[in-house]
């Protein structure tokens, strides 16, 4: 980590760390109690005295043999290319590094990655040829910063099939913030993931590894004493390390994490802290919520902006002196002449725009030479109605009496918001939608397999779901209806269920990994592809949700909760007439003004909902089996059942003019099968 590539640009800087445009400043911490400072005018004096010396120095390769205890030795191999100052190595990437791909992207690469290779033919790397003019250079050719983008996607998808995150890190966490890609001038790939899951990563990939593509492609790994070196090994691979090294290039450094002491902890492979220099750990209230980063094509977890603010406030474009790839080191002196201009490499690779989520080059107005990004404010863990609930105020309504359940909720109304709908009609421009409308229903259990969930409902009109969490640690702290919406384009309205007063069951406290809940809420939604308007929330009693024993309804007492289940209803407009959307999770009740609110209107109401609702408000069960249709069990669901209970329900007054379909609640990605809930989706048109 200490030879990670650094860059930032000046340009952007007030918009990726929060205004600080102090050009050349330096603040590099690895621990937050052993921070450097170095002036401006310090650094100044330094480069005085430092580039004549660096101008007398030539750059050398070096082969790094391991010694016990991961320790490291070094000698130089041999001489490489001279350059005498940091000029000389910006003209010669100005006007020597050839970009682009030295032959088409491989069959494979493209069956498994097509979106990152499409990325890298709009933005380009190194050509082979040219990166080997000055092959100590850690500049990635094209096919192999593809090929270990792809690598980083099939991580992710062993991860979340293994329950586990995935988080961008390191150099790579700077690369998304900065460039929506790797660092164009680095030469590895950084990933982090819970060391829990170690052992069982390590038994899919250690030794031949697992085949990820017919040809025969395997992804492979093996232990190093800092992170496990992971690659895509294909028939006549050419080796560039050194043997004793038994991994291959290009590969991504899997690092694993714990939490302790209120803080994230990157470890050895071993399981120890580091303690040395390069120890990184970070304070979980910078490191969490974390957040979707667009990534060469693919969307990939990290951590929040300040934590590359903290580590790499250098507003300056700067070189390793170490390449990866070949594992050698260049020599010391090149870190002298290793930082760049900005200004002229955003004309040769794409950079994030000041004040705008898209990545581009300087000069190119090719709207296809554009790539939108998530938008940061879609990142935002924060509700519109409801303030922080602090910790210690949630603390203090757990030790409560159980008799003052209701008491404290009907306060809750009064100075919260609860009971009123979070709406957000800024993400997709559309009025009125245009029928037919296709229907998803999904219990998402917390919703934190969110950006997996995409899959199965990207093509819905109206998704309407329940158990979306916001400040919840079992799902990163996430605002996961917010970040759902934005990603698939479409506006949402999120109501309040529960304000949760523990983590919650066996498996969420599991999840949650010792973090804290920053909020605390849990509610239903639904997303659509236009406006919503005329929302209201009606709620049931709390009744022994707010329990310290043991009840039918809150898990054995592991759920204690304010609130009361609810149903959420809003309006939208299809081909000119309105319609009423509602997502209910187990509310008792309100027929009467359920009617009232529907009215003569057309009608979609769905959820975890007994099937007795919809006779109850005047609809159709989809799946009534007095229609002759088939009933289809949707709890408790898995990849490999649909159980067998019916839990899930869409009723309506429309008619339909499609069958009903079921779904498991699970996403399989290259043979790797993540499970998004318990309960199965139900869709119809």
């Amino acid at each position: 980590s200490e030879n990670l590539i650094q860059s930032m640009s000046l340009r952007p800087s007030s918009l990726l760390f929060g205004g600080n445009e102090t050009p050349l400043g330096l603040h590099r911490s690895r621990d937050h109690n052993k921070n450097k400072h170095f002036s401006k005018t310090g650094l100044k004096k330094k480069l005085k005295y430092l580039i004549p010396i660096a101008g007398l120095a030539c750059i050398f390769g070096t082969f790094m043999d391991e010694l016990p205890g991961g320790k490291l030795k070094s000698f130089n191999l041999r001489l490489l290319r001279t350059f005498h100052a940091p000029e000389e190595l910006q003209e010669w990437i100005d006007h020597e590094l050839e970009l682009g791909w030295n032959s088409p992207p491989a069959e494979w690469l493209k069956d498994l990655c097509p979106e990152v290779v499409e990325h890298f033919i709009r933005f380009p790397s190194a050509k082979n040829n040219t990166a080997g003019a000055a092959e100590g250079l850690p500049f990635m050719p094209t096919e192999q910063a593809a090929q270990s983008v792809c690598t980083m996607k099939i991580i992710q998808s062993i991860a979340a099939s293994l329950n586990s995150r995935l988080y961008l890190h390191a150099g790579s966490h700077l690369g998304a913030v900065v460039h929506g890609q790797i660092i164009p001038w680095d030469d590895d790939l950084d990933a982090i993931m819970d060391y829990r899951k170690k052992k069982g990563f390590a038994a899919i990939c250690e030794g031949d590894g697992i085949v990820v593509h017919p040809s025969g492609v395997r992804l492979r790994c093996v232990k190093h004493f800092n992170a496990y070196k992971v690659w895509l090994h294909y028939e006549g691979m050419v080796k560039l390390t050194n043997d004793k090294m038994p991994w291959y290039s290009p590969f991504v450094d899997l690092f694993f994490y714990k939490i302790e002491d209120g803080r994230f902890w990157e470890l050895l492979t071993d399981g120890r802290k580091r303690d040395d220099d390069n120890s990184l750990n970070y304070a979980l209230s910078e490191y969490f919520p974390t957040r979707p980063y667009y990534f060469a094509g693919i969307y990939l977890l990290g951590p929040q902006v300040q934590i590359v603010e903290d580590r790499y406030k250098l507003e300056v474009c700067k070189m390793s002196n170490y390449n990866h790839r070949l594992e050698k080191r260049v020599h010391q002196n090149f870190q002298k002449i290793g930082t760049m201009d900005c200004e002229h490499l955003a004309k040769r690779f794409p950079f994030k725009q000041l004040g705008e989520d898209v990545i581009k080059m300087d000069g190119d107005d090719d709207p296809n030479g554009t790539v939108k990004l998530f938008p940061w404010k879609a990142a935002d863990m924060s509700t519109v109605l409801i303030p922080p609930l602090s910790i210690e105020q949630r603390e203090e309504w757990y030790d409560s009496p159980d008799s003052d359940g209701q008491r404290i909720t009907d306060a809750l109304e009064n100075h919260a918001n609860i009971n009123e709908v979070e709406i957000d009609n800024s993400i997709s421009p559309q009025n009125e939608c245009t029928g037919p409308l296709k229907v998803v229903e999904l219990n998402t259990e917390r919703g934190r397999w969110w950006m997996e969930s995409v899959n199965l409902v990207k093509d819905a009109d109206v998704i309407i779901l329940n158990e979306m969490d916001i400040g919840m640690a079992r799902s990163d702290n996430q605002h996961t209806t917010r970040l759902m919406a934005h990603f698939l384009g479409m506006n949402y309205a999120w109501g309040l269920e529960f304000v949760e007063l523990t983590p919650g069951v066996y498996q969420d406290r599991y999840d949650a990994n010792g973090l804290e809940d920053f909020h605390g809420l849990h509610g239903n939604a639904f997303l659509t592809k236009c406006t919503i308007s005329e929302p209201v929330i009606f709620r049931d009693q709390i009744g022994q949700y707010f329990s310290s024993g043991s009840t039918p309804v809150n898990a054995g007492g592991k759920e204690k909760r304010l609130g009361g289940r609810m149903g959420m209803f809003g309006s939208i407009t299809v081909d000119g007439k309105e319609t009423v959307i509602g997502s209910v999770h187990k509310l008792d009740g309100f027929r009467q003004e359920v009617l009232e609110y529907i009215g003569q209107r057309d009608a979609i109401i769905a959820g975890d909902q007994n099937a007795n609702f919809c006779k109850d408000v005047n609809l159709s069960n989809i799946v009534s089996e007095d229609g002759g249709k088939e009933m289809h069990y949707t709890w408790p669901a898995s990849c490999n059942s649909l159980g067998d209970r019916r839990g899930d329900n869409i009723c309506s007054n429309m008619k339909m003019v499609g069958e009903e379909v079921t779904t498991m609640p699970c996403v399989t990605e290259y043979g790797f099968s993540t499970k998004i809930g318990d309960h199965a989706l139900t869709s119809a048109v």
